[in-house]
């Protein structure tokens, strides 16, 4: 079985010299990952290669719903929404952990939008084949107040209550990764594709650098995906011609509070002053609030900058549904992704359709652009089909029984996971987050260290292994940001226990006294970036 195992870095570069693939995928997002699962299960040889971190781009940095879009029922994307809100359930059935059934709250304001809610979410409900037990209901008055207390009833007198899946997007994208290389693919990343091969005008191969050793590593394949997200154009540029569209780049960003400013119960959709909806979602202890969808003129970048407009934006939204008032000062961090939509001329980026589409270059270079978190799957089943048919590859089917690690045995696994010896030191909260980030592999997290990293804190011991010896993680910011969620949930923590973090790390992968001071360092210095406007 091949590894994460950054330890096992030299052996899986050795394999990706030494092997002729049928496929290779350029980007280790969201869509890169799902290709990788889809291609290696049906039994194509398949490596990976990502110029960062895996899911370092908008995959780490989305609203982290699993949902078909609701809204662009009005627009008449009808397709789209069925897809999504059908994909939801495919994706919860894969790894119910990461695809967790909540409630989502949409307060009207007058009757109109009280009887477009429910004619909306009736149809939505249809096109996704939702199951009658788990339909939307009404409410008003008391019973408002009951479930929402700080909603301002007076205001926003009734709602409509529907279910959408909130997800962990990042660990989706490493779920789906770890997916693809136990059915023998190959997958590395802070690998930078630099260039591609070609024989006879047609592509045999790409070039690649390691971005620890520096050394240039060329894979030999029979067929290129180009799975870069907003880094799409950039591929289709070492192919020697630009893409057949050009992407237009939607900047989305959220806000991370603490619950005890905002108590929410579930999951509320507000809408912003020009109409665009803006979410409210409980986590733990903290509530994210987000997003926007502004037009992003600058080059494609794994951190774009949160302006203060931005941030006031989504901010704003919260004295008129709740009455309570929040600024900069009351933000614990922020984050910012980059949407890479298809454009369409005369549109804003808020009217562009999230649809998806497969390009094939007159090299064979296979593009898949556009497209949203939800539909992932389909879109990786869509992109190797296409892949199967260019190349003439021998394909098989996805066993049916197939799930993501973490996401068998999910029955009853609140309380199997609360009876191991080693949980009996950890309160409610961490067996929660572990079960959340996980699900059935948290038992073997929990054998490699139930110990807390710092006193009273979530993060355990075990997980610090796990990041390296399961998932890949090569530095302090991988494990702070994609694996452990500290940094977005837990930012408090994040900060208190960097220092043990870092000292922890350098201990498994050997780092020198200096090269943790830098690891520290650096992801200082990516806070103080992040938070610059939070208080």
């Amino acid at each position: 079985m091949n590894s994460l195992d950054i330890r096992q870095r030299v052996k899986t570069l050795q394999s990706l010299k030494n092997t002729t693939f049928d496929l290779v995928v350029i980007g280790g997002g969201i869509t890169g990952a799902g290709i990788l699962r889809e291609a290696c299960l049906r039994g194509l040889s398949v490596a990976l290669l990502e110029a960062g971190d895996y899911a370092s781009g908008t995959s780490s940095k989305s609203t982290k719903l699993i949902h078909g879009g609701i809204r662009y029922l009005q627009m008449g994307h009808v397709h789209v929404v069925r897809e999504g809100a059908r994909e939801r359930k495919r994706v919860h059935e894969l790894a119910p952990h990461l695809a967790e059934p909540q409630w989502l709250m949409l307060p009207a304001g007058n009757s109109f939008d009280y009887y477009k809610y429910r004619v909306g979410v009736s149809l939505y409900e249809y096109l996704g084949q939702v199951d009658p037990t788990n339909t939307h209901f009404n409410l008003q008055g008391a019973d408002l107040a009951a479930m929402e207390p700080l909603l301002n009833v007076k205001r926003y007198a009734r709602a409509t209550v529907y279910q959408e899946y909130l997800t962990d997007d990042a660990r989706l994208v490493i779920a789906n990764i770890r997916a693809g290389v136990q059915a023998s693919g190959v997958a590395a990343n802070h690998l930078r594709v630099t260039g591609l091969i070609k024989e006879s005008a047609r592509l045999s191969g790409v070039r690649a650098v390691c971005g620890v050793t520096n050394e240039e590593v060329l894979v030999r394949c029979k067929g290129v995906i180009n799975a870069a997200g907003p880094w799409v154009e950039s591929v289709c540029q070492l192919d020697g011609l630009p893409s057949q569209k050009p992407l237009t780049l939607s900047k989305g960003i959220h806000a991370v509070v603490s619950r005890e400013k905002l108590p929410l119960n579930q999951m509320v959709l507000l809408v912003a002053s020009d109409g665009r909806p803006v979410f409210a979602i409980p986590r733990g202890d903290i509530v994210y609030i987000g997003t926007t969808d502004s037009k992003y003129e600058e080059a494609a970048n794994e951190w774009p900058e949160v302006s203060e407009q931005e941030l006031n934006y989504v901010l704003a939204p919260i004295k008129d549904y709740f009455d309570v008032q929040l600024g900069g000062q009351d933000c614990l961090s922020t984050w910012a992704g980059l949407r890479p939509l298809i454009a369409q001329t005369g549109k804003s980026t808020k009217e562009i359709s999230r649809r998806d589409e497969i390009w094939v270059s007159k090299s064979g270079l296979i593009t898949i652009a556009g497209g949203k978190l939800t539909g992932y799957r389909k879109m990786a089943e869509d992109t190797v089909n296409k892949a199967a048919e260019l190349l003439r590859l021998s394909t098989g089917k996805v066993p049916l029984d197939s799930t993501l690690p973490g996401g068998s045995d999910s029955v009853g696994l609140a309380m199997r996971l609360a009876a191991v010896p080693e949980a009996g030191q950890l309160n409610s909260a961490q067996l929660t987050r572990l079960q959340r980030l996980y699900g059935s592999e948290a038992f073997s997290v929990l054998a490699r260290g139930a110990d807390s990293v710092v006193t009273d804190g979530q993060l355990l011991t075990g997980e610090l292994h796990w990041a390296i010896e399961e998932e890949g993680a090569m530095s302090l910011e991988d494990v702070i940001y994609r694996r452990t969620r500290l940094a977005y949930y837990y930012p408090k923590e994040a900060e208190i226990c960097l220092e043990a973090v870092a000292i922890r790390l350098g201990e498994i992968l050997g780092w020198s006294a200096a090269a943790v001071n830098r690891e520290i360092a650096d992801v200082r210095e990516r806070f103080r970036y992040d938070n610059r406007l939070a208080g």
